[in-house]
């Protein structure tokens, strides 16, 4: 056999070898990394996602929080996990984005794992506690900057999207929270509705019930548009606020994952998010938007995401650390 017949050779084996996998994929339970805390909106989602895919694929999907550092304790059991489609996690925008521009890291995301599916953006209600006397963006900012640090401002660590926040309006309006940090993004909103804090910005789908309960009070929405749910409360543009700090929840697995478990995976997925009882319950209540993304074009968002979160670092001066 000739050298270019070997070569076709082995590559059609190749390629037969790897649909065979696609096809018998998943063959044995697959575990879900969740750097979300309980009861959270990503957490909540890929329960739900896990419940589907079982369902479709025949094998159990399940998940295991590995919460804390922002990410990072999921993330470097991922990396570290054999790169068969039988380990799979789950991120918020912090760990994939915003971490690894302001934080060293044992890993980085996007060079040693690879995006499987893109499961929604999300938009957030900027809320303060019933006692707090704003009722308008405008109007916390100018009473954070009537009392410079009187007023906490919960968030879910160092590198969220409530602290991101808080140093641009330090920057740019001269107003000055007391950051809080908590473990969890579900722990900064809890800490608003016992009045151990004041302020916190969390998803608008979970805020909504919090805000109908008079527990919080909303005070904008980041969103493109306002949302019926809450047709009074104004979004952030309105209050001349454009900040590259929308949220999304995604599913990634280790680099080296055979690409048909990727692309099946994903096109599942999509289709999981299109079923009107999952969207009811995982999606809308949610308050997320789908991306629709394939494999390809979600990779792709990432890298571009990245980049202009570094700029935007940059336009607030923050550094590694």
């Amino acid at each position: 056999m000739t050298i270019s017949l070997r070569i076709i050779a082995f590559t059609l084996a190749s390629l037969t070898t790897a649909m065979v996998q696609a096809q018998s994929y998943p063959s044995r339970p697959v575990r879900i990394l969740s750097s979300g805390g309980a009861g959270g909106p990503n957490d909540t989602q890929t329960r739900g996602l896990a419940q589907y895919l079982g369902e479709r694929l025949g094998q159990n999907f399940t998940v295991e929080n590995r919460t804390g550092a922002g990410g990072v304790i999921a993330g470097e059991a991922c990396v570290k996990a054999a790169p068969d489609g039988y380990t799979l996690c789950t991120f918020g925008v912090n760990a994939v984005s915003w971490n690894p521009v302001l934080t060293k890291m044992p890993y980085d995301p996007i060079r040693d794992l690879v995006g499987v599916a893109h499961t929604g953006f999300i938009d957030s209600i900027l809320s303060v506690h019933p006692s707090v006397a704003a009722n308008s963006l405008t109007e916390l900012i100018a009473a954070a900057k009537a009392k410079p640090g009187a007023i906490s401002w919960a968030s879910f660590g160092l590198n969220s999207t409530g602290y991101f926040y808080i140093e641009w309006l330090r920057r740019f309006r001269d107003a000055q929270f007391l950051h809080v940090p908590y473990k969890t993004a579900i722990q900064s909103q809890q800490a608003v509705v016992a009045g151990e804090t004041m302020v916190n910005i969390y998803a608008a789908g979970l805020t909504l019930p919090m805000i109908k309960a008079g527990k919080v009070k909303a005070i904008s929405i980041n969103s493109e548009k306002r949302s019926p749910d809450v047709p009074d409360v104004p979004t952030e543009l309105e209050a001349g606020i454009n900040l590259p700090l929308g949220s999304f929840f995604n599913l990634m697995a280790p680099v080296a994952t055979p690409r048909e478990i990727l692309v099946r995976l994903n096109t599942e997925i999509l289709r999981i998010m299109q079923d009107t009882k999952f969207s009811d319950l995982y999606v809308k209540r949610l308050g997320f938007r789908n991306a629709n993304m394939n494999v390809d074009e979600y990779n792709d968002f990432l890298r571009r995401h990245r980049a202009g979160f570094e700029a935007f670092a940059r336009e607030l001066g923050l550094e590694k650390n």
